[in-house]
């Protein structure tokens, strides 16, 4: 028998559970690639967060005039209404282009793929200084959305080929800890980078260095990034073949670019497909409000633009620790991870309270500490594509299942932006604060569901199967089944 790549599979050796060594250079390889790249997006995505602070609503007109103030010095009332599809709209653009993605991610080689994606995704970034004014700028957001959204299943395939299921959790947890850090150090760049003072405005620099920034790390990325075990050129040839083998008792399937139409249709009738898709929609809700309008709103307590920036960058301190302790949590106790999704979106609902009901003038730690939990939601997404990773088998089924949940994403983040209303600052955006506390509690009901599910479907298939054949597993470990074809197949809580 025959693996990819051309090497023998030996089907009577049992790969060792122990080799550190193997995992760690794999680990040191591999992680650094997909934290600098994810964290380069996600600086991406906080640039318009920054640049409101710095000219660009204005600049493009992404606001309109309601009306003005009364007495002797009347100002302007404005409505960001502009501002918030500007936001929205990127998101929309990642729902049009996923399920395509993951078609491409399928048939083209993954690592070569996902680099060209991110150096489109820079130049895109860059060619935002060109846009004259709102409609444009529509256009170009739609377009970074589109180009923006392969990376993030395109990684979720790429742990999934890579990493055990046990091992997973820490590894969605380091990699996702990079949105931290994008948000962390990308407040720190447009906050330093809106000190130059040149011919041009200072959010136009923003786009342009971040921009280039990117598209050169997608250079990097076409030599380092790999395409499969198999081939990997930073393993020696008994690495590969071992890198594979240490894959296949986890029966999640192996990269297979032969499109199967029944793990479509399988996928489509499958409950945790429909349970998954709404908890995803929910989870994110907060992070629509709080990552587009973060500034906007911190400045709503009273502080300046700079200090508007910087203290949202502490909303990516938040998403990184949260992911750390949720990751190393996941990684150690088993079948906890959807108690984790639960103990997250439940930090999202006193972060939202704390904001929406605490006096901003005298309560202000208060309100800051309640931004920063919301940003909790982290935690849950990673254990929600941890548990996917674990749970879903078949490479067409997993495939599509990663970009059918970045949909739910964002579809989730296209919508929310809507519930921030200017004219609602007095009152702490009640619109934005109550959607979040309303989804979030059904993100939590989705997350019991889910786990009660599987529980009995272990159940059942103990007692209808018997135990796990470890043998007999191994030799299913190539064979592309998914978790419902394989009757040896059981589910990570």
């Amino acid at each position: 028998m025959e693996k990819p790549g051309g090497y023998a599979v030996h089907l009577n050796h049992i790969p060792d559970g122990n080799d550190c060594h193997l995992l760690r250079k794999i680990d040191f390889f591999l992680m650094p690639l997909l934290i600098i790249t994810f964290m380069l997006q996600y600086v991406d995505k906080v640039i318009l967060n920054g640049a409101s602070q710095f000219g660009i609503i204005e600049d493009l007109d992404l606001y309109t005039v309601q009306g003005y103030t009364p007495g002797p010095d009347p100002q302007p009332v404005l409505d960001l209404q502009r501002y918030s599809i500007a936001t929205l709209i990127f998101y929309w653009g990642c729902v049009t282009g996923l399920l395509p993605a993951a078609w491409l991610a399928q048939r083209l080689p993954i690592g070569r793929f996902l680099a060209c994606t991110v150096i489109a995704w820079g130049v895109v970034v860059m060619l935002t200084v060109v846009v004259g004014g709102y409609h444009g700028f529509l256009v170009q957001r739609f377009f970074l959305g589109a180009v923006e959204c392969a990376v993030a299943p395109g990684f979720s395939i790429m742990i999934a080929l890579w990493w055990r299921r046990a091992e997973q959790p820490l590894r969605y947890a380091l990699w996702y800890t990079s949105t931290g850090l994008g948000g962390l150090l990308g407040s720190l760049l447009i906050f330093g980078i809106g000190h130059i003072q040149g011919s041009l405005r200072s959010w136009k620099y923003q786009y342009l260095i971040l921009g280039a920034g990117t598209a050169v790390w997608g250079i990097v990325l076409i030599f380092l990034l790999p395409q499969n075990p198999a081939s990997a050129k930073f393993l020696k040839p008994e690495e590969r073949l071992a890198a594979v083998e240490r894959i296949r008792l986890e029966q999640t399937g192996i990269e297979n670019k032969e499109f199967k139409l029944y793990q479509i249709k399988e996928l489509l009738r499958d409950p945790v497909t429909w349970i998954l898709l709404p908890t995803t929609f929910c989870l994110h809700f907060a992070n629509g409000g709080i990552s587009g309008f973060g500034s906007v709103i911190i400045s709503s307590f009273g502080y300046s633009s700079f200090q508007s920036v910087l203290l949202t960058g502490a909303v990516g301190g938040g998403v990184f620790v949260t992911c750390i302790i949720v990751g190393i949590t996941g990684t150690f106790f088993k079948d906890c991870r959807t108690w984790l999704v639960i103990a997250c979106e439940a930090c999202v609902v006193l972060g939202a309270c704390l904001m929406w009901k605490l006096n901003w003038d005298t309560q202000r730690a208060g309100a800051i500490f309640g931004f920063i939990m919301c940003s909790c939601f982290a935690g849950g997404y990673m254990m929600i594509l941890a548990l996917v990773g674990a749970n879903i088998a078949g490479h067409t089924k997993k495939t599509f299942i990663s970009g059918l949940l970045w949909c739910a994403w964002g579809i989730s983040n296209g919508v929310a932006p809507l519930t921030i209303k200017k004219p609602e600052a007095e009152e702490h955006y009640p619109t934005c604060f109550l959607a979040i506390i309303v989804t979030t509690a059904v993100a939590i009901c989705g997350a019991a569901l889910l786990r009660g599910y599987l529980m009995l479907e272990n159940k059942r298939r103990d007692r209808e199967y018997g135990s796990v054949d470890q043998a007999v597993a191994m030799r299913l470990g190539f064979e592309d089944k998914t978790d419902r074809e394989n009757e040896l197949f059981r589910y990570s809580l």
